[in-house]
């Protein structure tokens, strides 16, 4: 029993300090306010953001569309230069695009440039959706006085 005791004093004394030490604060910085918002008929909503440079970010983020007989929305994430060539009506590399969906859940990692959220209903010709969106940006924020 002394044993047993002994070997999970000594697991708590390094493994936590490791452990904590790995887990670093997430700090969350909303985009796209407000988060419920109605776009009209062949319209889109454009929410741009930038991740600062030395900086990974994650978008997150959850929306539902109402309107119209199917409740569709079309949602992209898209760079700079995808963006222009979107509102270009080119083809585009997106970072993620939901096709026409009523509801979905974004994940998607930035590195450091401005990005942006676009919530397309451009593709219906009379029925304006509302739109309810969460999304954030979480960053890790340094820990200081750590190795």
């Amino acid at each position: 029993m002394f044993r047993k005791a002994n070997l999970l004093w000594a697991v708590l004394v390094f493994a936590l300090p490791v452990a904590a030490q790995d887990m670093a604060q997430i700090a969350t910085k909303p985009i796209c306010e407000p988060a419920a918002f109605t776009i009209s008929a062949h319209s889109a909503k454009n929410c741009a953001f930038v991740v600062p440079e030395g900086r990974v970010a994650k978008l997150v983020g959850h929306f539902t569309a109402t309107g119209g007989p199917r409740n569709t929305i079309e949602v992209w994430v898209l760079d700079d230069d995808a963006y222009v060539n979107w509102e270009n009506h080119h083809a585009v590399h997106a970072l993620y695009n939901s096709q026409k969906v009523t509801t979905g859940t974004i994940e998607v990692m930035l590195r450091p440039g401005k990005y942006h959220v676009v919530f397309d209903n451009l593709f219906s010709i009379m029925t304006p959706k509302a739109i309810e969106a969460n999304m954030a940006l979480e960053f890790k924020v340094p820990q200081v006085g750590t190795n």
